[in-house]
Parts: structure tokens; C-alpha cells; sequence
């Protein structure tokens, strides 16, 4: 069963690991098409124009150790990545879970559940929910 932990809010690469550094760019990206370095992403500068605001970073854990990196942002956008890596596996669009492999997206979709992080509101909330009842 994966759960999210850890929880922190980021607001400066020197938060962050090289391969993390890495990430927030491609979370930028990933959510404007744009390719700018990490530092421009963070930047508390109120003219940059591609700030992740409301920039947390989670570790999804399974059996003790970590699986996945979720980045959540802009308030309603996110991306997951495989721990330690650069492959984003899912996303999150307008608060809710993408995913295009189905088995990682019931374990994301049921920890997202768990942790408060999928809005009730959302078409597969009630999916998710009722898995991660069925999961001890």
C-alpha cells in the first residue's frame, strides 16, 4: 500500500537534490510547454512568469521505502515521478490523478485518497475511495 509522507513546501533549489532540481523543471514544463532551469520556477520574482506557486514536494512510500516523488503546485496541478528519477508517471490536472498505466494509477488514486490530496468532487474520487477501503 503506498502512502504519502513527508510533506514539504518548497520555495528554493537549495531545498533540493540535483535530480529534484531536475523535476521542478520538468514540472514547469510539463505545465506550460516552457523549458526554464529550476531556479527560474522557484523564483519568488513577481514579474517571472512561471513560479510553481504553492510548491510541495511529497514521498510516496510502499513497504517501507520510497517509490514515488509527488510535486503538487499551482494549486491544482502536480506531477509524480519514479523516487530518485526523472520519468514522471502521472500528473495531476485540474486536482485530478492521470495516469496512463491503470495498476499505478488505483495504488496513486488510493493514497491521493488517504492523504486528503483528491477532492472529493473528482469523477474517480468515489473509485479510489472504495479501494482504499478494500486495501489494509
Amino acid at each position: 500500500m503506498a502512502v504519502f509522507t513527508n510533506r514539504r513546501q518548497i520555495t528554493s533549489v537549495a531545498q533540493l537534490n540535483p535530480v529534484q532540481t531536475r523535476q521542478v523543471a520538468l514540472c514547469g514544463a510539463a505545465y506550460d510547454d516552457e523549458d526554464l532551469p529550476a531556479d527560474r520556477r522557484l523564483s519568488s520574482d513577481p514579474e517571472d512568469e512561471s513560479v510553481l506557486n504553492f510548491c510541495e514536494l511529497w514521498d510516496v512510500v510502499a513497504d517501507g521505502s520510497p517509490v514515488y516523488e509527488a510535486w503538487f503546485y499551482q494549486s491544482d496541478s502536480g506531477s509524480i515521478f519514479l523516487a530518485g528519477t526523472t520519468e514522471m508517471v502521472a500528473q495531476v490536472i485540474q486536482c485530478g490523478l492521470e495516469c496512463s498505466d491503470g495498476v499505478r494509477e488505483l495504488e496513486l488514486g488510493t493514497a491521493m485518497v488517504r492523504a486528503g490530496l483528491l477532492p472529493p468532487g473528482d469523477s474517480e474520487f468515489e473509485r479510489f475511495r472504495r479501494a482504499s477501503v478494500q486495501t489494509p
